[in-house]
């Protein structure tokens, strides 16, 4: 059993805390009439990016399974990792898909998840929206575009019915202004759904995007699922909540549709 990290700091540890939060987040995001099967995610502390995160999930359908790509911030681990454990919220257990897991054949690295916290932070979410399921959490050390096509076709040869989430926040720890300057430029490419083009504007802007892998991976995987382009759902810094944009982190909420 996977044992939660990061309860109690980046989101509550109680569990009717866990649900008061998420309830409050629901209420604020509008609920889009379409779902999706891929969504980016944004991952830092609730306080800050929790409110734009309910709007990916809400505009996910619901599944038996979802796989959670995410970026790995400890650099513990395997390149490419899976657990095969199940995994502890305060709202519970969450099984492992060890079905789909065995599938994909990627090299399984309980280091690489121990404590990691960018899978973790959204499990509540799908527990509280969609109730019992079951998940692969896969983290991404190596974000390289051939490290996100491989993950994306090993994803697209299972015959398996599951939803994606791709767990990224963006630029970090720049003025609002020029943050969001460099991110529109990266999301224009994400929603147009071009790998090629994505990769190159974060070469050319610098943007710090800190699971540009698991984007490129799931935008991958959802253009080989007939998905034909991206929606920014919503899109946030943290100085909407600390009123500091002198150094903000930015937050953004996509569906690929």
């Amino acid at each position: 059993m996977r044992e939660p990290a990061v309860a109690g700091s980046f989101y509550p540890g109680d569990s009717e805390d866990v649900e008061e939060m998420l309830a409050a987040f629901r209420e604020r995001a509008k609920a889009p009439k379409k779902k999706t099967d891929a969504v980016v995610a944004p991952h830092a502390g609730w306080i800050y990016s929790g409110a734009t995160a309910m709007h990916s999930f809400l505009a996910l359908e619901k599944k038996k399974t979802y796989v959670v790509l995410s970026p790995n911030h400890t650099g513990a681990g395997a390149p490419i990792a899976m657990s095969a454990e199940d995994w502890e919220t305060p709202l519970g257990t969450v099984k492992n898909d060890k079905a789909l897991a065995k599938e994909l054949g990627l090299p399984i690295s309980e280091a690489a998840h121990q404590r990691e916290h960018s899978v973790e932070v959204q499990l509540p979410f799908l527990q509280f929206l969609f109730g019992d399921f079951s998940f692969v959490p896969i983290t991404m050390m190596d974000q390289s575009l051939e490290a996100a096509t491989m993950v994306a076709e090993k994803l697209a040869a299972s015959k398996k019915d599951f939803a994606v989430v791709a767990s990224s926040d963006f630029t970090h720890y720049e003025p609002a202004k020029q943050a969001k300057e460099k991110d529109d430029k990266v999301i224009d490419a994400i929603l147009k759904m071009d790998a090629d083009l994505f990769y190159q504007r974060l070469q050319e802007t610098h943007a710090t995007a800190c699971g540009f892998g698991p984007i490129a991976a799931a935008m991958l995987w959802a253009k080989k699922k007939g998905r034909k382009k991206g929606e920014l759902l919503a899109f946030s810094n943290s100085g909407d909540v600390s009123g500091d944009y002198a150094a903000v982190v930015d937050y953004a909420a996509i569906a690929f549709r």
